[in-house]
């Protein structure tokens, strides 16, 4: 089950995301100004943000789970494999959160930060499943279970993997903002489903008998 603590960081995240919604439009015409004047090393730049959230966060699970178990090292086999759930059980929270909110793209609409329709995303394809961003959602899924695992072991690691890990999925948000594809409240409740899906996880899984 949840914890409050988790709960409360949830609900603080759905806040936060609701409450930027009034400068999703301003922030989303900067980063496509932003955009209209590329460089080629930015431009890789973002395009590994991207890449880490998907297929990145499914593709380094599976190689820390492969390669733990080729190396029979228990602990790296099990970080892959709680990184992978945890990528797993927020997308399809976030799939599904998609699908009922139904909310325009900026690539759909770029005029209009609030336009939600209730179900359109079922049949509305994915310029109207903007929000949360999957990509984000993935990325801190991946970052947040892999630091708790380590956290776990060696505080020392987590202290400089932690914010390479979460600096990685920041860069994969802003990715999705650079290239046009999500508002800035969708990388927000992106961020905070798949951090908290990853903290519970390992919490649930780890602490069991």
């Amino acid at each position: 089950a949840m914890t409050s603590s988790e709960a409360v960081g949830l609900g603080l995240t759905t806040l936060a995301a609701v409450a930027v919604i009034p400068i999703d439009q301003r922030i989303a015409v900067w980063m496509r100004d932003s955009a209209q004047h590329r460089h080629r090393s930015l431009d890789r730049v973002f395009t590994g943000g991207r890449l880490f959230g998907s297929p990145g966060s499914i593709g380094l699970g599976a190689a820390l789970w492969a390669g733990g178990e080729l190396t029979k090292d228990n602990a790296m086999a099990n970080d892959g494999v709680r990184s992978l759930e945890a990528v797993a059980a927020a997308s399809i929270v976030t799939i599904l959160v998609k699908r009922i909110v139904g909310r325009a793209s900026p690539s759909a609409n770029t005029s209009d930060a609030r336009n939600f329709s209730l179900g359109r995303g079922f049949g509305g394809g994915g310029s109207y499943q903007s929000f949360p961003s999957g990509h984000a959602t993935a990325a801190f899924a991946f970052a947040s279970a892999v630091t708790a695992r380590v956290s776990n072991r060696s505080s020392a690691q987590a202290s400089w993997l932690g914010p390479l890990l979460y600096g990685a999925a920041t860069l994969t948000g802003v990715s999705r903002m650079y290239d046009g594809s999500h508002w800035f409240s969708d990388v927000v409740m992106g961020a905070g489903i798949g951090t908290v899906t990853g903290l519970l996880l390992v919490r649930h899984f780890d602490h069991r008998p």
